[in-house]
């Protein structure tokens, strides 16, 4: 088995199992080595919410959903709606879209600049995607930004979390415990090539959950 490796930044040969290219200094460890205790926490969190999880069947809320429809033809047409909306592969921005016990909206997406200390690697930036997810269930839910969000692009490659983006953005994170009709609102950063165009939100409610939740980002 090989013992050498290609840098992640620089691509240059580095020995397998250094922490940090010897040549630009880019951390070679992925994001649960690197912050192993975060990790830990959101395992714990994931694990309080698993046991009230439903089956969720993502489902696209309109701005003029009523509570009651006692006419049969409106019915119908809800009916219709709803089906073709379950049906949808991906929402979009601005969307609010109705789970089990959540409902997730992701309000815009922005390029976050850095500065001299807190900065994306060269030819890479920091893409925030602001969210608000609200508890519409009678219990309390837990969240986790690291266990339910990721950022993909068209090839389904994903990106990791970027605690400097998180940093720089200041818009809050996604995680801890929501109470009933309660809300909570932050952005998810990850850090991609310039100008990489179709990413995509994939939200997971629950690791045992059939819906998920895709918003096309750009």
């Amino acid at each position: 088995m090989s013992k050498i490796l290609n840098c992640k930044a620089c691509n240059k040969e580095i020995a397998k199992g250094v922490n940090k290219c010897v040549h630009c200094g880019k951390d070679q460890r992925n994001f649960f080595s690197k912050h192993k205790f975060l990790t830990g926490i959101c395992a714990v969190v994931l694990l309080a919410g698993i046991g009230v999880a439903g089956r969720d069947k993502p489902t696209l809320v309109k701005p003029n959903d009523t509570a009651v429809k006692t006419s049969t033809a409106v019915a119908e047409k809800a009916v219709a709606t709803e089906t073709k909306s379950k049906e949808a592969k991906a929402f979009k921005v601005g969307d609010t879209v109705k789970l089990t016990n959540l409902q997730v909206k992701v309000n815009k997406v922005s390029i976050v600049k850095g500065d001299e200390y807190t900065k994306p690697a060269e030819g890479n930036e920091f893409f925030a995607v602001d969210c608000t997810v609200e508890n519409i269930s009678q219990k309390e839910q837990a969240i986790s930004s690291v266990m339910m969000f990721k950022v993909v692009d068209k090839d389904g490659r994903a990106y990791e979390m970027s605690i400097t983006g998180m940093v720089v953005a200041k818009a809050g994170q996604l995680d801890g415990s929501i109470g009933v009709g309660r809300k909570i609102s932050g952005a998810y950063v990850v850090e991609v090539p310039k100008g990489t165009k179709g990413l995509e939100l994939v939200f997971d409610a629950s690791l045992f959950s059939s819906g998920q939740v895709i918003v096309k980002l750009n």
